[in-house]
């Protein structure tokens, strides 16, 4: 397997969310993005982590403290 050092490789936890809702497909919950980022491989490369999208439904910026933020980052 060749190993991918660099540029590092994330995904992005925004098409969960963006263009989903009420009056179309469901949102995909961080938890679930969580799960099928960790299982995506593609010729033997994984994601080396994810960028996470600080908005709702996923993370309300309004109601969270820095317990709620050190939480989201420890999944």
């Amino acid at each position: 397997m060749q190993e991918n050092n660099y540029p590092k490789l994330h995904n992005a936890t925004w098409p969960g969310i963006v263009g989903k809702g009420q009056d179309s497909e469901p949102v995909i919950s961080f938890d679930t993005m969580l799960e099928m980022t960790s299982a995506a491989k593609v010729g033997g490369v994984k994601f080396d982590g994810i960028d996470i999208g600080l908005f709702n439904p996923h993370f309300d910026v309004e109601n969270s403290d820095d317990d709620g933020i050190k939480k989201l980052v420890d999944k």
